[in-house]
């Protein structure tokens, strides 16, 4: 290693012990910002891996909000045609309702007449035996 007095003639040893106690720092210095350069270099690419992979995932994410934009839509239509489903089955059991009432009422007529039919019945009985008495003292006669 050479001396600094040879280059600078007058120069003190504790200058020169100095000067190459910073010049050894400077060159540790300059290996560690050549590190720390490198150790962001490679910060850098990942952070353009993961900048291209957020793209993708963007992209995709775009993608499912389009699908779940049209199932929405679809779920909208069907509940519209249940909604409309609902109604006519609102409108078809009132006129169900009805019609049973009627029903019932017919089925209340159905039970007076059967009633009816039955007094009837007896009643014809009672004339059929009377006419059978009174054809039969005919008869003897």
């Amino acid at each position: 290693m050479h001396r600094l007095s040879g280059f600078y003639p007058g120069i003190c040893l504790t200058t020169e012990e100095k000067a190459r106690r910073n010049l050894s720092q400077g060159k540790k210095n300059l290996s560690q910002v050549k590190r720390n350069l490198s150790q962001v270099k490679r910060n850098l690419s990942q952070v353009k891996r993961n900048l291209s992979q957020v793209k993708r995932n963007l992209s995709q994410v775009k993608r499912n909000l389009s699908q779940v934009k049209r199932n929405l839509s679809q779920v909208k239509r069907n509940l519209s045609q249940v909604k409309r489903n609902l109604s006519q089955s609102k409108k078809n059991l009132s006129q169900v309702k009805r019609n049973l009432s009627q029903v019932k009422k017919n089925l209340s007529q159905v039970k007076k007449n059967l009633s009816q039919s039955k007094k009837n019945l007896s009643q014809v009985k009672r004339n059929l035996s009377q006419v059978k008495k009174n054809l039969s003292e005919y008869s003897i006669h």
